[in-house]
């Protein structure tokens, strides 16, 4: 046994036995998705200032004033590989997920100054490494899976038809299951019994304003709380015990800017700033230590004819974790911080359209050092959206 612990596994091990034990899914943003929505999906996330469909509450509540009536529904498959070592390098292990999600936006127009709508957009991390993390007695198959369905109950209004501000509502629901997960013991590493699926439900909000100075320029600001969810049963008595269970999903505010200087073509650029260390269950220094982010967004849209429209888009972040982290993160390495996204839009007819979005994160390593050395991180991560809009 010796072979696969050495003295660095045991001093690791005292930073992950009560972290989270998830692996990326979701990538580039932590467990926040790099876009929500099917159009921001080809941009590279850009929405703050640049509303393109009903799940824009999940970035800027008040764009929904400025998307009509209309049902957006889209799905998307997402492709996660991750090559990892736990402890020494001869301990190679390997992770893949195929796993399809879905959501939806719905917005209502009640009048010229008001609007009442729904998004419902999710996050989350998962892992399926298929072997246990090191060949110890009781430890089983390193295995997790972290869900977060937010539903965003949205209402806008318009003082004036150049300005918009709007307000939403944010319910969570957290579904989470963890297995094969170790602590330090007295004479090496234990396993965690697996609680099996454990559910938390959660509360939050977001503001947004949306400023039209002129017709071909759009200025826009969001702020969104934390959602805060109750404890996750089970886990709150081991895993999860230094945040008393809690799982909350982090605070973050973002301003963004849009730009038509071509009638069929429009810019948009957006800044996000996602606050992981307020952020219980994700923040305590000794397991994840997640830290914040910076996010920026580059689009671009252009309009080919009336039934065809091309995007792209770059997103760039500041890694949320550091290389003496690795071990404990080695169940939530969404480590990627550069994502390339393409999409396109075909109208049928003014009423109903299909997009089609692809994402490709540029796989990045990470090699743990200090306490971690010897645990390195890789992953490699693809998206695949596409998504059905009617306009009433």
């Amino acid at each position: 046994m010796e072979k696969y612990i050495n003295q660095t596994v045991k001093f690791g091990l005292l930073f992950f036995g009560l972290s989270l034990a998830t692996t990326s899914a979701f990538a580039n943003n932590g467990a926040e998705m790099t876009a929500n929505g099917p159009t921001a999906a080809g941009m590279g996330g850009v929405s703050i200032a640049l509303p393109q469909d009903a799940t824009v509450a999940a970035d800027n509540p008040a764009g929904m004033a400025n998307v009509g009536t209309r049902i957006d529904l889209y799905g998307f498959l997402i492709s996660v590989e991750s090559n990892a070592t736990f402890g020494t390098t001869t301990n190679q292990q390997f992770s893949r997920i195929i796993e399809p999600a879905f959501g939806m936006g719905f917005n209502y127009q009640l009048g010229p100054q008001w609007t009442v709508g729904v998004s419902v957009t999710g996050a989350g991390l998962g892992a399926k490494y298929g072997e246990p993390a090191l060949p110890i007695p009781g430890a089983g198959t390193a295995k997790s899976n972290l869900i977060i369905i937010n539903t965003s109950p949205t209402i806008t209004y318009k003082p004036v038809p150049t300005l918009s501000l709007g307000a939403s509502l944010v319910l969570g629901l957290e579904q989470f299951r963890a297995s094969g997960v170790l602590a330090p013991g007295a004479d090496g590493p234990v396993a965690l019994p697996s609680h099996g699926t454990s559910y938390a439900t959660g509360i939050g909000a977001g503001f947004g304003v949306l400023w039209n100075p002129v017709p071909m320029v759009s200025l826009g600001a969001s702020y969104y709380t934390k959602t805060w969810f109750s404890p996750l049963s089970g886990y709150k008595d081991d895993l999860l015990a230094s945040s008393g269970g809690h799982l909350d999903s982090p605070s973050k505010y973002g301003v963004g800017v849009s730009v038509r200087p071509l009638p069929r073509l429009t810019l948009g650029l957006d800044y996000e700033r996602i606050l992981w260390s307020q952020a219980a269950g994700f923040n305590t220094p000794a397991s994840f230590n997640w830290h914040d982010q910076n996010v920026v967004r580059i689009g671009v849209a252009y309009e080919i004819n009336d039934k065809w429209t091309a995007r792209t888009g770059f997103s760039v972040a500041n890694s949320f974790m550091d290389s003496d982290h690795t071990l404990a993160n080695y169940y939530a390495n969404g480590i990627d911080d550069r994502a390339v996204t393409v999409g396109a839009t075909y109208s049928f007819d003014k009423r109903n359209s299909l997009t089609l979005a692809l994402e490709y994160d540029i796989p990045r390593t990470v090699v743990g050092t200090g306490p971690s050395k010897g645990t390195n991180i890789s992953t490699n991560f693809q998206q695949y959206t596409i998504g059905y809009t009617h306009k009433f």
